[in-house]
């Protein structure tokens, strides 16, 4: 039991003494009482209650100076300062305290009137110490952040009349001193921290692009969602999912300029800056504060906006908002509203709204409301409902109203209300338009306006199953969809050659093949009455013996008929046709398509190529389904 005592008795003092030695001699808080001691004895004593040892020459020091004074956990460095003031200079290394003469001011530092401050930022309500606050000035931009003891160092030359000194926290009252020509001053300065507000409950948190704002929010009026949550929440979201992929909450991050934009809370201004990099320009580490009227990044800059012009080597991000111009090799990334015009080389991202043209080597992805052009090699993505017009070389994708034109080599789609016309190489979809489609496939709920494609497919549109007997094929199926105005038509047909009008099974011949055929084409249904439709077809089919026929063997027709509803769902149509045949007559396997029934041919054309084409009149009876 004794053995274990003293093992937790050394492992303490062991552990104690190892977190003393993570703490900086100078930093290492002291409580010493001293009466009438001799300069270096009392440095002695101060260094066994701090666990250090000092380093120095005597030579430094006035033999003759005593010191009578009681410290109650004071830093050494405030120590030394309340000892020496400003005539010896102390420096850290290791576990040592290095002491030194002070050097006179240079000539240099004399004529600009240059400001050393130096101390801590002190929580006056505790007494303890604050780390991260930012320290400034206005007009140069000069600023350093307090370390994690709260200790900071600043120097300015030439300071003007009236000229201050700020100090900015998250949580604490903002706080301000004048700046004394030529004065070499160590403070101790109070942060009064701010009283808490009265708590309001958002229903859903609003996040800056890099820190979070405070966003003012009354009681009285609640942010009201803009997608209900019931709908979104097993779903995938388009917006949430741009949130966490494109505008990360951490798209740049710099310690040092990160701490600044959470403390200073009111936006610096400059006509004009240059940088090399983020933080490294004019703004120095205050760029994340700061409003610029022309802004001009060598590489890459990072400001909170811009009020005129930005021009960015490879990228610009700017935390609010932007206007008239912003340029970038690579990328343009604004986190408020963007006014005028955007050009980046792959791309442009925002997460407020853009009242502008926006021009991309690869895409624009915009978590709000867009109004305005949107031009992209690849694709445009917007947020929110939008209206002006999207070109891009592969799709654009709004997944909420739109009012303009989208055009796009692959795809486009959009989730809402549609107003205007969609174009695109593929497909196109809308959930309700008010307009055009144009494109090999056509998907939408309900249109007002007319699809134009190879297939278009609207829920709410015009669908039709037939099925029916014409003069050459005795069973018929096609399937009528699209809208009434505009249809596609896909069709097919067969004729077994064992109907040859005998009853016989004897008259049945097994050499012969049976007569097909399948096809595509168009048509419109205007109304004549609640239960009566016009149709007019236009249809193209390939006919073919037994497998297949590889020769030109192509029978058109223009159809003419009514549609008489029966009841909802089931009608019967009839009409004439029009038909035209073109052949190859030199083709030993071709068809045969008057087996049962040889109609009047009203024209015929041989061509030089040595096809031929035949006219007809024929007809056509059926029963349509939906």
């Amino acid at each position: 039991m004794k053995r274990l005592l003293l093992f937790v008795i050394f492992s303490s003092t062991i552990c104690a003494q190892a977190l003393s030695q993570t703490v900086p001699p100078l930093e290492r808080s002291v409580s010493i009482e001293l009466r009438n001691e001799p300069v270096d004895a009392a440095l002695t004593k101060i260094s066994r209650a701090g666990g250090f040892n000092f380093s120095y020459s005597p030579s430094i020091l006035n033999s003759n100076q005593t010191v009578t004074e009681n410290f109650d956990n004071k830093s050494v460095r405030e120590i030394l300062n309340s000892l020496f003031s400003e005539s010896i200079a102390a420096k850290g290394r290791g576990n040592y305290v290095i002491l030194t003469r002070a050097a006179a001011p240079s000539r240099k530092a004399v004529a600009q009137a240059q400001v050393v401050i130096s101390g801590y930022v002190i929580n006056p309500t505790d007494g303890s110490k604050l780390a991260d606050v930012s320290i400034y000035n206005k007009r140069t931009l000069t600023g350093v952040i307090t370390d994690q003891f709260g200790y900071f160092k600043i120097t300015f030359d030439n300071p003007e009349e009236q000229e201050t000194l700020n100090f900015s926290k998250r949580g604490f009252l903002d706080t301000a001193i004048y700046l004394i020509p030529g004065k070499t001053e160590f403070i101790n300065m109070m942060m009064t921290p701010e009283l808490e507000p009265a708590a309001v409950v958002v229903s859903e948190p609003v996040i800056d692009l890099v820190v979070e704002d405070t966003v003012a929010v009354t009681a009285s009026e609640p942010r009201a969602e803009r997608f209900p949550r019931e709908e979104t929440r097993n779903k995938f979201n388009l917006r949430d999912f741009l949130q966490e992929n494109v505008f990360s909450k951490n798209i740049f991050s710099r310690k040092k300029g990160g701490v600044n934009m959470n403390n200073i809370k009111d936006p610096l201004y400059r006509d004009f800056q240059v940088s090399l990099v983020p933080f490294v320009g004019t703004n120095h580490k205050l760029s994340g504060n700061v409003v610029n009227g022309y802004s001009f990044n060598i590489l890459g800059g990072y400001s909170m906006g811009t009020d005129k012009l930005e021009f960015g080597g490879l990228f610009n991000i700017d935390r609010r908002d932007v206007r008239y111009g912003q340029f970038a090799g690579l990328v343009n990334t604004v986190g408020g509203t963007t006014q005028g015009f955007q050009f980046a080389g792959l791309a442009n991202t925002t997460r407020r709204r853009v009242d502008a043209f926006q021009f991309a080597g690869l895409f624009n992805a915009n978590l709000d409301t867009v109004n305005g052009g949107q031009f992209a090699g690849l694709f445009n993505v917007n947020g929110r409902a939008s209206q002006g017009t999207q070109l891009a070389g592969l799709f654009n994708i709004q997944p909420s109203n739109y009012t303009g034109a989208q055009v796009a080599g692959l795809l486009n789609f959009a989730t809402h209300q549609m107003k205007g016309a969609q174009v695109a190489g593929l497909i196109n979809f809308a959930h309700n338009i008010e307009g055009s489609q144009i494109g090999l496939l056509n998907f939408a709920d309900s249109i007002r306006g007319v699809p134009i494609g190879l297939m278009s497919f609207v829920s709410r549109g015009y669908h039709k199953l037939e099925f029916s007997a014409d003069e050459i094929f005795y069973i018929n199926a096609s399937f009528r969809t699209g809208v009434q105005h505009f249809y596609n038509i896909i069709t097919a047909g067969l004729k077994p050659e064992s109907l040859d009008g005998s009853t016989s099974p004897g008259a049945l011949n097994p050499n012969e093949q049976n007569i097909w055929s399948f096809g595509y084409g168009v048509g419109t249904a205007p109304r004549l009455a609640k239960w009566l439709d016009l149709n007019i077809d236009l249809t193209a089919n390939h006919v073919n013996k037994g497998s297949f026929t590889n020769s030109v063997s192509l029978l058109n027709k223009l159809y003419l008929g009514l549609d008489f509803k029966i009841v909802k769902g089931l009608s019967i149509t009839a009409g004439a046709t029009l038909n035209s045949y073109l052949s190859d007559p030199t083709y030993t396997e071709n068809p045969v398509l008057f087996t049962d029934f040889n109609p009047t041919i009203i024209s015929e054309h041989n061509f030089t190529n040595g096809n031929n084409l035949k006219f007809w009149w024929g007809g056509k009876v059926g029963l349509r389904f939906f």
